[in-house]
């Protein structure tokens, strides 16, 4: 149960670095990032990260 609520949670912070992505990509036509593309795409995979880290903390504690 647990194990399916983090893949979902996964899931879903996934999505917005990937969406910002290709909605920048969609935007800007193709043309050139500039240096806060990449940071807003960079920063928008933090969710994602702390998804993780609680995924092991939960999941790491429970095995042992």
């Amino acid at each position: 149960m647990i194990k399916k609520l983090f893949l979902l949670l996964q899931m879903l912070a996934l999505i917005a670095p990937v969406g910002i992505f290709f909605m920048y990509i969609i935007m800007d036509e193709g043309d050139q990032f500039t240096y806060e593309h990449y940071w807003v795409t960079g920063m928008s995979f933090i969710p994602f990260l702390f998804v993780l880290l609680l995924k092991n903390l939960f999941l790491g504690i429970s095995k042992k």
